[in-house]
């Protein structure tokens, strides 16, 4: 996974829920080339071109695999991780909302981290964790071209497409510190998850070869 920037198009900033699965706004992504700001005294890398959101990492997420599915199972694993088991694994309480894309479909997660300021429970933290809009090419077949030359090519004779090439991690900012021993540590797990997927076809597998 690397690290990256995104856009951020117009959208509707929901206040924090205090249950799991409730559902945000459309924050769809794009994927462009990072960049480095400054922000008071501090250099914030990753930081999007309009300035709003910070990207933490990407992971291309094959054509063949299942958006939907990925997602689902990706959404199950933050529930359990992060949700239910976030304070003693990370120290931070968290809940998970769900995060529509423009077409009304599931798009992402977004999980909301609370830590301690002056003795009362605070928002630290909104990490969104979506697929990007990038239109994908998507084959399922080789053929011979006109020239001979083995290509890639649908069986229907159409060109298809998948959504979304990256499933994308980023916050807003300004950025709250205090989480990033948290966010880190998440980070590595969640890239073991997808890794887990792309290898068994869920997020929850282990090899016992």
């Amino acid at each position: 996974m690397a690290s990256a920037a995104l856009s951020a198009p117009n959208f509707v900033r929901a206040a924090p829920v205090g249950r799991v699965g409730a559902r945000r706004a459309a924050r769809p992504v794009r994927g462009v080339v990072a960049v480095r700001a400054e922000t008071g005294e501090k250099q914030i890398a990753g930081l999007t071109p309009c300035g709003k959101y910070q990207e933490l990492c990407k992971a291309e997420i094959p054509t063949k695999i299942p958006r939907h599915d990925f997602l689902k199972q990706m959404y199950r694993y933050m529930v359990i991780s992060f949700g239910d088991n976030g304070l003693a694994s990370y120290g931070k309480r968290m809940e998970i909302d769900l995060v529509d894309g423009e077409d009304g479909l599931t798009n992402g997660m977004c999980v909301n981290m609370y830590g301690l300021k002056d003795g009362a429970e605070v928002l630290i933290c909104e990490l969104y964790c979506e697929m990007d809009t990038e239109m994908v090419p998507s084959y399922d077949t080789l053929m011979p071209s006109q020239d001979g030359e083995i290509i890639k090519s649908n069986r229907s004779g159409k060109d298809e497409f998948v959504k979304g090439r990256f499933f994308v991690i980023r916050r807003p900012v300004p950025i709250d510190e205090s989480a990033n021993p948290a966010l880190k540590q998440m980070i590595k797990d969640m890239t073991l998850a997808i890794n887990k997927y792309y290898a068994f076809g869920s997020c929850f597998s282990e090899d016992d070869t």
